[in-house]
């Protein structure tokens, strides 16, 4: 069986279970892991920023920063198909009474220009005030996109002009900058913060942080251990997490080449996937001219061997190739799944 469905379905290497168990720990909640230090201080000088906090996942992270920077009835903004905003369980209303509204995207950007339009910037007795802006790079829900640095610049100036603070949800962040050949401080030095997760391209079992400047992580731990995100020897995930960062960087490039060969591959067979939109490491797959619906569609793959995952439109399923693919998997998911919906 060949798993498409996600890159979280990546298992660790050798060399990472390695650095597992040989990892020094301590008690992290005291900051006597010497490996989480470590890696906290990796993070803070890869990402451009003054403070980073480890955490067991992404959607933490988010709401971590949420709850550091946004009141009670404040605003984030951001692309309306946000996974912060669609998929984290109403998190930033129950947990910090946040007002989320958002923006039409295109490829889950937005502008400057529709944040200034809808910004709320000073007291009103009528209308929440607007405390942050949400990025999302890659945009999961439009199949892994990237925000251009040209856009992103534009909204960092906005948000400048405007005192709004950025955030950015960066779960793929490192595909992002490898897409963008540029170091990944280049898409993250001017956010407040920034949440990046480990268990997905990178291969980690487990963990993600958050990072940003140290004012606005002030309260992070202790917001931690009211989600109870604190952890002991943290140090087994967080030596997974540091091997990931020498080790598994550089190749997220080989994913998204896979991701490219894919949709060639599956294109050339006459199925409907456009290779102009595979930025990263995701592949979608729109089964609206086959007529066939998800649920079938998804029963055929896996019966010819091979795992799709639905995506966030109904119609459409997707691929996401990770470091547990090759070549070859990839050229026999393809070939299966050609095989799967056009011959049933």
């Amino acid at each position: 069986m060949i798993d498409l469905r996600s890159d979280v379905m990546t298992l660790p290497s050798e060399g990472m279970l390695h650095a597992m168990t040989t990892a020094q720990v301590g008690d992290e909640q005291r900051r006597e892991d010497p490996t989480v230090l470590a890696l906290e201080d990796d993070l803070t000088g890869l990402l451009g920023q003054e403070a980073a906090v480890f955490v067991p996942s992404a959607t933490m992270a988010n709401q971590i920063a949420t709850l550091c920077q946004v009141a009670r009835g404040q605003e984030i903004v951001g692309e309306r198909h946000s996974h912060m905003f669609r998929y984290e369980a109403g998190g930033p209303a129950f947990l910090a009474g946040a007002v989320v509204t958002g923006l039409a995207g295109s490829a889950g950007v937005f502008t400057g220009d529709q944040v200034r339009d809808v910004a709320q910037i000073r007291d009103s007795e009528h209308r929440p005030r607007t405390a942050l802006a949400l990025v999302e790079n890659t945009h999961n829900a439009s199949g892994g996109r990237v925000w251009p640095l040209e856009a992103l610049d534009g909204l960092y100036d906005t948000c400048a002009e405007l005192g709004l603070a950025v955030h950015i949800d960066g779960a793929r962040l490192f595909n992002a900058a490898a897409a963008l050949d540029v170091p990944p401080a280049r898409i993250t030095e001017r956010a407040r913060t920034v949440a990046v997760c480990f268990s997905k391209g990178l291969g980690c079992p487990a963990g993600a942080a958050l990072v940003g400047r140290s004012d606005v992580l002030a309260p992070a731990r202790r917001i931690r251990q009211m989600l109870g995100g604190s952890l002991r020897q943290a140090g087994v995930l967080a030596g997974a997490a540091r091997y990931a960062l020498r080790h598994n960087l550089t190749r997220l490039a080989d994913d998204h080449g896979h991701a490219r060969t894919l949709a060639g591959l599956l294109a050339e067979a006459g199925l409907p996937v456009d290779p102009a939109q595979v930025e990263t490491n995701f592949v979608l797959l729109d089964l609206a001219s086959l007529g066939l619906d998800r649920d079938t569609a998804l029963a055929r793959l896996r019966s010819h061997g091979v795992l799709w995952s639905n995506a966030h439109h109904p119609t459409v399923v997707r691929a996401v190739t990770h470091l547990g693919h090759s070549v070859v998997d990839v050229h026999n998911a393809a070939s299966r799944t050609v095989q799967a919906l056009t011959t049933g």
